[in-house]
């Protein structure tokens, strides 16, 4: 609803500035305002460029075919041929349509005068400009995506504290997968948001929200795994009661800006605990050590991708996403 209000307004302001400025044909500048308007600012500003740089071009090569073989139909089907040719290769297939129209201004005239060009640059920026202008503003990007991470955050916390409950239990017969279900909806969702917010700003750390949703993906996996594990469980080792304590305190302790270093020293200190531990008895105890073991493992290394992404933050988004400076 919003995209189309801007382009209804945006082609109106845009006819509008260019009958204030008594341009010839000033309802061109409506419809390249419309055709300037995008989903994101991002391709909003980029489009543009691309369609005034086509332009440049189009000009250049207009003036050579219609000085070399005159005003008619003929010569502005050359035109579009080797404008064409050029835009491709150029990646500016997208300002085709729009420097089509404005050169068809110079056949309608007859004419290339200076004044005539200077008449479609601005037609040009000024439906370029005001589309522009308009779609740098998106409302709520920011506010939506928050409110995705923590949706997504109590995911994961109630995934690790089912996790910590259903460990120490021997009937696992109601403990399913399904609660990974909307986990990865929440991140499916919240990669598409982190996309768009990226694509509507334009300053470095606004990836911060992709590599956010990457690296929960990633811990997602790992979770998957230990799942995995827990369910191939038979017995209750007496280690078992500290794995499901760890559990449990990374679920309360979960949060964006958690660095996890704390939570990895207590993992890498209970791992030492367990190797100097007495050996299981029976076989099953013994494979099921091993797998409480693996878990230990898997664990750190959903800790690790947490750490590795607070490591890899810069100091202006520490300070704008986790201060909310």
């Amino acid at each position: 609803m919003l995209k189309l209000l801007k382009i209804a307004v945006g082609s109106a302001a845009a006819i509008f500035l260019a009958d204030l400025l008594e341009l010839d044909y000033s309802t061109s500048a409506g419809i390249i305002a419309l055709l300037t308007i995008q989903d994101t600012s991002r391709e909003t500003v980029v489009i543009s460029a691309k369609r005034i740089g086509a332009f440049l071009l189009a000009t250049v090569l207009a003036y050579t075919v219609f000085r070399l073989a005159g005003y008619s139909v003929f010569s502005y089907g050359v035109f579009l041929f080797f404008f064409i040719a050029c835009c491709s290769p150029l990646h500016l297939g997208t300002a085709v349509s729009t420097n089509a129209v404005l050169v068809s201004h110079y056949l309608l005239e007859k004419n290339m005068a200076f004044p005539l060009i200077g008449n479609e640059a601005l037609l040009l920026l000024t439906g370029a400009g005001i589309g522009t202008l308009l779609n740098l503003y998106m409302p709520g990007k920011g506010r939506e995506i928050r409110r995705m991470q923590y949706r997504l955050e109590e995911d994961l916390r109630a995934v690790l504290w089912r996790m910590s409950e259903y460990i120490g239990k021997e009937d696992r017969s109601d403990y399913t997968g399904s609660c990974f279900d909307k986990l990865q909806a929440d991140i499916d969702a919240g990669k598409k948001q982190a996309f768009a917010y990226m694509n509507n700003t334009f300053f470095q750390e606004s990836k911060y929200f992709l590599d956010y949703m990457n690296m929960r993906e990633q811990q997602t996996v790992v979770l998957r795994d230990i799942y995995k594990k827990i369910m191939s469980m038979r017995t209750i080792l007496p280690q078992t009661g500290q794995v499901a304590g760890l559990l449990r305190e990374t679920a309360v302790t979960f949060g964006e800006s958690n660095n996890a270093r704390a939570l990895l020293a207590k993992q890498e200190e209970m791992l030492l605990r367990m190797k100097d531990s007495e050996l299981p008895v029976t076989r099953q105890e013994f494979e099921d050590r091993a797998v409480l073991y693996g878990i230990l493992v898997d664990l750190a290394y959903f800790l690790q991708l947490k750490k590795e992404f607070a490591d890899s933050l810069t100091a202006e988004q520490i300070r704008k996403y986790w201060r909310g400076e």
